[in-house]
């Protein structure tokens, strides 16, 4: 009986072996990622936030697996990065295997992960990081970090395949913060640094979760984007827009009602009235740059006009993108043939906007591959991105066209108008530069569009699968529906809304000084040094004003204001020409330009007696004293501009602190302030090249920015622009310095240039100031600084040699010659607090080679729904 009880069971647990055999053999032939050969792998895993000296909250993850080589899999990591079987390696021990499609925009990476091959292991070191920018849920590496208004929540996702792996030890470093919760118990660790870990293989890894709290600082400027307050935030930087404006309608006031000369000449009206036309269209122009994304957003979130807001949403940024451009052309009023391309332009979109059927592209302008995957295979085999980037070019040309005219109309403005030319005149060379960018622009804008999903993207499967071919073309077409939108807030908001006030500005500068009658007035009209204030306030000052989250940019605003004000101030005090007479009068009331030559052969002649003066107090020399100093105080005069009847040669004698070289450099190399200023403004243009090219590489090209550019839409575009805008800025500092260089207070041309760069600073240092109070990043500004400072006194420097250039002649060295103008006391000063910005460059270049850029890599903010799109003017 026991035998065939025996039997029996035998017999039943063949029969259930039978049976679950094909389920195993179904569960192994799906587990491609052979789990079962993982259980030996050793994972160690930590993160780390940052939380000080940053503009958000930073988190770097790290993630080591040693795989051992008997694994299956083990050889395809050494496989390039575009095959799939590495990819489907790299799935199973960093993501879901079973996910055949992993996309990630919030996960920064500046390198593949690094495979290394020992004796027994193959060891794959992944980094990577992200930058609290949002709420939400943010997915870097293993880690899920959820992102709320009070409280941020880590957990640790484990990939599936390395469930049953040796996960020795987890690291997660809060940066400074304890945590609020914390599940389970770390092994070992202290408040804000917490460990687990484990001794020996097997048992199950940690699951582990925890709450923090991050600093308020960090925590406004995560929630700053979110709705409403992405609305608000327009809202501040359009207050600034205010600011500017009312700005330009009282200078233009002011110069109307004291013209420079009487009558009033034409181009002095032309230019006033441009200025008016130029301040209300650059503020519309950025009211509807900052408000289309905020607006559109808001009323879509409330559920009002969700045909316009949200089902047409693209179709309305590619209506205003257009409509604005067009606005610079009939301000601009380009020619014939390019106006021409305009409407041509302007009918293409037209057509991709009300009829995008026509050319295969979808209705709303939005490719949805998971319900409508046949309106994406049309959209793929007719070749409809193409039809699309044609209108993005269009977009870029209407506006490259208008913003050159109306450049042109400014600065043409003081010219006397061409008859029979009402449409204006535009080069052809320029408007056919102007086509080859704005094709280039949009074709640059797609590639970039493909290399940030292949980037994101990194670990899909592709090949041989139609459903990522729909999924990837419908993403990059959506990723690229927000460009009108996007080129917007970058073209307008980041260059052009100071570009058009700053030229116009120029142009009534220059009306007014060829309207001035002879001879020319020694110091700047009241009205200029008004126009010329207002100038540096929207050329020349840096914008900033950004404190966790919170755009507060009056406050550095006022900051200039209030310097300025008090550096002009301090010039009808300290400045040369504003020293009073002995008989009451000013310098700048009796000096002339015709004295300019009895000046410079005086002051030449004065350097010489001082020399010899110094010889003899060194026994170099044996001449009579007091017939030195009897010539000196001959030379210490100036010929009375109204001498009294029968008195032809009376003189007036300068004041004691006052010395015919101080009065020379005073005046400066040119006759009139406008000249000043275009000499000043020649000089800052060339010795700024080597700063712009500095400040390009700390801001554009160090580290790891460069490769960022193949994943930015403007990426490439916007290194070229930004060199452009600080040459601009230090060309406009220049002509600043230039235009007041004879009231502003010091007698050398370096103590003129610590002035005007202590105007530059101030606004800076309540940033600084700002920045330390919510303990936010300093970023580069030591360095624009530094450099603001070295090429201003660099141009005060070589204004003081041009004054003096006839004698450039008598001196091997323009060196010798700047000694011989500044004396040796007063030189060495020069030279040690030259010698002195030289080495703090060094010392901040020093720096900065050491430290690491922020770096951002996520999706456009239009397709979130929030934010403005771009940055802020």
């Amino acid at each position: 009986m026991k035998r065939g009880l025996r039997h029996v069971l035998f017999l039943w647990a063949a029969a259930t072996l039978l049976c679950l055999l094909p389920g195993a053999s179904a569960r192994a032939a799906d587990d491609a990622c052979h789990t079962g050969q993982l259980k030996s792998a050793r994972v160690t895993a930590s993160v780390r936030f940052t939380h000080r000296n940053e503009d958000y909250s930073k988190a770097e993850g790290r993630l080591t697996v040693k795989v051992p080589k008997s694994w299956s899999q083990a050889p395809d990591l050494l496989l390039n990065g575009d095959t799939e079987r590495y990819r489907t390696a790299m799935r199973c021990l960093l993501r879901r295997p079973d996910d055949p499609y992993p996309y990630r925009d919030t996960e920064g990476r500046t390198e593949a992960p690094q495979v290394t091959v020992g004796t027994k292991w193959v060891t794959v070191d992944q980094r990577v990081m992200t930058w609290v920018v949002g709420l939400g849920t943010r997915e870097f590496g293993p880690w899920n970090l959820t992102v709320g208004t009070r409280l941020w929540r880590l957990e640790l996702i484990r990939p599936p395949a390395l469930d049953g792996s040796w996960w020795q030890e987890v690291t997660v470093d809060l940066g400074g913060r304890a945590a609020r919760s914390v599940s389970p118990a770390p092994t070992t660790g202290a408040t804000t640094v917490l460990t687990w870990s484990r001794e020996r293989a097997g048992g199950a890894p940690p699951g582990i979760r925890l709450a923090l709290q991050p600093p308020a600082a960090k925590a406004s400027a995560a929630r700053w984007s979110d709705h409403p307050w992405y609305v608000l935030d327009a809202l501040a930087w359009l207050l600034l827009q205010v600011v500017f404006l009312v700005l330009l309608l009282v200078m233009a006031r002011t110069v109307r009602r004291a013209p420079a000369g009487t009558p009033r000449a034409d181009a002095e009206t032309r230019t006033v009235r441009n200025l008016l036309s130029v301040a209300w269209l650059a503020f519309a122009l950025t009211a509807v740059q900052l408000l289309d994304g905020p607006l559109l957003s808001h009323f879509a979130g409330r559920g009002t006009a969700l045909f316009w807001t949200d089902e047409q949403r693209v179709a309305v940024h590619f209506g205003l993108t257009v409509l604005t451009g067009l606005a610079l052309c009939v301000f601009g009023r380009p020619g014939r043939l390019a106006t021409a391309l305009v409407v041509a332009a302007t009918g293409y979109v037209t057509v991709v906007v009300c009829r995008p059927g026509w050319l295969a592209l979808p209705t709303q302008l939005l490719l949805d591959w998971e319900n409508f995957p046949d309106e994406v295979r049309r959209f793929q085999e007719t070749g409809a991105m193409a039809a699309f980037a044609g209108a993005c070019a269009c977009v870029v040309l209407i506006w490259l066209v208008g913003a050159a005219a109306a450049l042109l109309r400014l600065w043409r403005a003081v010219d006397a108008p061409v008859p029979g030319r009402p449409w204006g005149r535009f080069p052809p060379a320029l408007l056919a530069a102007l086509v080859l960018v704005s094709a280039a622009v949009a074709a640059v804008s797609v590639w970039t569009a493909e290399n940030l999903w292949q980037h994101q993207s990194w670990l899909s499967r592709r090949n041989a699968d139609e459903v990522y071919g729909l999924w990837h073309v419908a993403t990059l077409f959506n990723d690229l529906r927000w460009f009108p939108a996007d080129w917007l807030d970058w073209f307008h908001g980041g260059y052009l809304w100071w570009w058009g006030p700053s030229l116009a500005i120029l142009a009534v500068l220059r009306a007014r000084a060829r309207a001035a009658p002879a001879p020319p007035a020694a110091l700047p009209a009241p009205a200029d040094l008004r126009v010329l204030k207002v100038f540096v306030v929207v050329c020349v000052a840096p914008v900033v004003g950004w404190y966790a989250g919170v755009p507060l940019p009056l406050l550095p605003l006022l900051a200039l204001w209030l310097v300025l004000t008090g550096l002009l101030a301090l010039g009808t005090r300290r400045a040369v020409l504003y020293q009073r007479l002995p008989a009451g009068r000013r310098l700048h009331e009796v000096a002339r330009e015709a004295d300019r030559r009895y000046l410079l052969r005086a002051a030449r002649r004065h350097r010489e007696l001082h020399a010899q003066l110094r010889r003899l107090e060194q026994g170099q020399q044996d001449e009579d004293r007091s017939a030195l100093e009897r010539e000196l105080d001959r030379l210490h005069r100036l010929p009375h501009p109204a001498p009294p009847a029968g008195l032809p040669h009376t003189w007036i004698r300068l004041p004691p602190s006052v010395g015919p070289v101080e009065l020379a450099l005073a005046w400066g190399p040119q006759a009139t302030s406008w000249g000043n200023a275009l000499r000043a403004a020649r000089f800052a243009a060339l010795l700024s090249v080597p700063a712009v090219a500095i400040l390009t590489w700390a801001d554009h090209v160090r580290g790891v920015q460069w490769d960022e550019k193949f994943l930015q839409r403007f990426g490439f575009v916007e290194t070229g622009m930004y060199a452009l805008t600080m040459e601009l800025m230090w060309v406009g500092a220049g002509f600043a310095l230039g235009a007041l260089w004879r009231v502003l207070p010091g007698r050398r041309g370096p103590a003129r240039a610590s002035g005007l760069a202590l105007v530059y600073a101030a606004p800076v240092f309540a940033q600084w100031a700002g920045d330390w109070i919510v303990d936010q990043s300093f970023g580069t500004w030591p360095l624009d600084l530094s450099l603001m400072l070295l090429v201003l006194t660099l141009t005060g420097v070589a204004m003081d040699i041009d004054t003096f250039r006839g004698e450039r002649r008598y001196w091997p060295t323009r060196a010798g010659l700047l000694l011989s103008l500044y004396q040796w006391r007063t030189a060495s000063v020069q030279m040690a607090f030259l010698v002195g910005q030289l080495v703090a460059l060094v010392t901040i270049w020093q720096q900065l080679k050491g430290s690491e850029p922020m770096i951002l890599i996520e999706r456009s903010p239009s397709e979130s729904g929030g934010g403005t799109g771009g940055d802020a003017p």
